[in-house]
Order: C-alpha cells, then sequence, then structure tokens
C-alpha cells in the first residue's frame, strides 16, 4: 500500500482494538446484569451513545481510499452487526425503565381500588378482606416512604466515555500524528485523564464546566509536550533511546482513576447544588499547589515547570472567577493536577 493512501493499518488497528474493548465491556454488562438480576437504563443509554460512535467511525473506515476489499468486506460485517445490536439496546432500556415504573403502577393499582395483591404471599394464603387489607397497608408504606426520601446522585461513571467538546477524538488525532517523532508515553498518560473526566454524567447544569475546563487545560498540557519547547525536544530525544509506548499498564490506570474520581468528590456539593465555602476550596487548592511535588533528582525538571504552570492557572483562575461554581471547579482542577 503506497504511502500518499487515505487508509493505513494502524488505524484500523485502533479502530479494531475499540471493537474489542466495547464488545467486552458489553459482555461485562450483560454478565454483571445477569448476576445482580438488574437493568441500569442509565447504562444502557451510555453503551447504545458509544456503541453509535464506534458503529460510525467503522462506517467511515469502509470508505477510506485505498482499502483492500477483502479488509472493506469483513469491516461492513463488523458495522452491520454492531448495528443490529444498537437496534437492540433502546428495546433493553426501555424494558428497564418499564421495571423501574412498576413499584409506582401498584401504588395507583391500590389507590384505584384494584384487588390484586402487589406481589405478597401473605395475601395469597389468607382468605380473608381484612388480611388482603393490612397486607397492602404495609407494602404501601415502604413504597411511599422509599420515593420520599429517594434523593438524586450527584454524578455517576458510565463505562463509555461521551466526548462531548470533541477534544478526546482531537487530541488523540494529534498523538498519533506526532507518535513517528516523538515518545508518546507521557501524553497517552494525559489523554487517560482526559478520557476518565469524559466518563462521568450527572444531571447538574454545572457539568459542561465541570468537564470542559479541566479538560482543555489537559489538551493544553498533551499539545505543549508535543509541540513546544522544551517538551517536543525532550520527546524527541527520547524514542530515540527508548522503544515506543502507547498504552498504560494497570496501576497507571488506577492512579488516574483515583484522581479523577478525587476530583468529582470535591465537586460533589457543588454538582447538588448546594451551597458551598469557595474560600476554603480555594485554600485547599493554596495547600496542594505549595506542596507541589517535583519529583525525584531523575525526573526531567522542565517538564514538571511546565506542569507547575498550568497548576498556578488554574489556582489564579479559581481567585479570580468571577463566580463561586468557577472558583470550585479551578479549585478542584489545581488539587487535581497537583
Amino acid at each position: 500500500m503506497s504511502e500518499d493512501s487515505s487508509f493505513h493499518f494502524e488505524d484500523l488497528i485502533d479502530r479494531l482494538l475499540l471493537i474489542v474493548t466495547l464488545n467486552s465491556t458489553l459482555i461485562h454488562f450483560l454478565l454483571s446484569s445477569q448476576v445482580e438480576e438488574n437493568i441500569d437504563p442509565d447504562r444502557v443509554d451510555s453503551l447504545t451513545q458509544g456503541l453509535l460512535r464506534t458503529r460510525k467511525w467503522m462506517e467511515e473506515a469502509t470508505t477510506m481510499k485505498g482499502v483492500p476489499p477483502s479488509t472493506q468486506n469483513i469491516m461492513s460485517l463488523i458495522v452491520k452487526r454492531l448495528s443490529q445490536i444498537e437496534s437492540l439496546l433502546p428495546k433493553l432500556s426501555d424494558k428497564a425503565k418499564q421495571a423501574e415504573r412498576n413499584p409506582a403502577q401498584e401504588i395507583l393499582s391500590f389507590l384505584d381500588g384494584s384487588k390484586r395483591a402487589p406481589r405478597t404471599t401473605a395475601s395469597v394464603k389468607s382468605g380473608t378482606t381484612s388480611t388482603a387489607s393490612s397486607t397492602d397497608e404495609a407494602e404501601l408504606v415502604p413504597l411511599v416512604g422509599e420515593t420520599e426520601t429517594k434523593t438524586l446522585e450527584a454524578y455517576r461513571k458510565v463505562d463509555v466515555e461521551d466526548d462531548l467538546f470533541g477534544l478526546i477524538g482531537q487530541t488523540q488525532r494529534q498523538i498519533q500524528q506526532y507518535s513517528a517523532r516523538c515518545h508518546v508515553m507521557l501524553p497517552t498518560w494525559w489523554l487517560e485523564v482526559l478520557r476518565e473526566i469524559h466518563r462521568y454524567k450527572s444531571e447538574s447544569p454545572y457539568l459542561g464546566d465541570v468537564i470542559e475546563l479541566p479538560a482543555r487545560i489537559l489538551v493544553t498540557i498533551i499539545k505543549g509536550l508535543l509541540t513546544e519547547a522544551p517538551g517536543a525536544r525532550l520527546l524527541q530525544d527520547l524514542l530515540k533511546n527508548r522503544q515506543q509506548e502507547n498504552y498504560l499498564n494497570g496501576s497507571e490506570q488506577e492512579r488516574i482513576e483515583r484522581a479523577v474520581s478525587k476530583y468529582f468528590q470535591g465537586l460533589e456539593g457543588l454538582l447538588k447544588e448546594q451551597e458551598i465555602d469557595a474560600k476554603n476550596k480555594i485554600l485547599e487548592a493554596q495547600t496542594a499547589f505549595d506542596g507541589f511535588g517535583w519529583g525525584g533528582p531523575e525526573l526531567e525538571k522542565r517538564l514538571i515547570k511546565r506542569l507547575n504552570q498550568q497548576c498556578e492557572e488554574a489556582l489564579q483562575g479559581a481567585v479570580s472567577a468571577s463566580d463561586v461554581a468557577r472558583q470550585v471547579i479551578y479549585a478542584e482542577i489545581t488539587k487535581m493536577l497537583c
């Protein structure tokens, strides 16, 4: 295949790896749902979105110039299978949502005078009206109580990231573009932080800023590493002496997950629209910045200095932001980066 062809097998490998990841996510979802005997409609919706994006990405690959016919046929079959699964998932989501509404329907049936017992064995075994009535009342109280005490969650984590602002795809393409001349492990590490942030969902109106503000800082960090001195030169030199590395190990991924989890924990009050003490948050951020870790003597300090500058800018954003929400978000960003 010629070098100027629009189709590259490296790109195909990335797409197929995404398919494998999606398949493993689907299998995990199906098995966990079977074990727990419960289907979470939010997870179904998240999987549907991820499946839709993956299918469209694969469809684009089938129309690239230079795709061998045999490869195109296989990719078309994969797209067909993804489309079939995509058509089934909404039905599964509707079924799960319908199951969640059953308790409410039982209450309405009781209020309408229905004699059907709401899944109790006591009312079936008893032949008296008084027993059935007392059983219905006993069943009604916890259902109503549960409805009254139920509170909306501040956030939740899903299996597939949602690239709300297109920053993940943009950054991934940039890293791939520079991988021929730069060692990309460090940019890939920050890319995974970017992905992890996009795996969180919330009904809060602040979610956009909670995701976009740190995401754009991360994109700036990655771009600086690849295109600006001293990062670009250092990564070029590193590639000459070390084999290219594109994936993180398990412990590195866990560190990222913990850091992002703490970021969202720090924003729980904001996402719940509770009153927040912004001054205290900024003080915590200042403390984290003062304790910024410069690493050991073997660590390249010029790279760390750039990160320190990003932390300082985030802290200044917390101090100078005009509204409390952004003050709190920038404060938590500072803590996460430090």
